[in-house]
């Protein structure tokens, strides 16, 4: 008897187990996808002007203008 108990209580155990997993897989997934949206939402966005090159369209990016150069 006390065998089938043992097995019992691993087969719950194993059961209760597989069930996190499943649950920590998918949050890891939505974890995953949000990793990428906020990857892919804070990178610079540029303009392109023809012949001339590609300038970012916000400048706070560049950091803050010390007036170093002059014309």
């Amino acid at each position: 008897m006390s065998d089938y108990s043992e097995v019992s209580q691993l087969r719950t155990r194993c059961t209760i187990l597989e069930s996190q997993i499943e649950v920590l897989s998918t949050k890891n997934a939505k974890l995953q996808e949000r990793i990428e949206q906020l990857e892919k939402s804070s990178k610079p966005k540029y303009k392109e002007v023809p012949n001339v090159g590609k300038f970012p369209v916000d400048y706070s990016s560049l950091g803050p203008d010390d007036g170093s150069f002059q014309v």
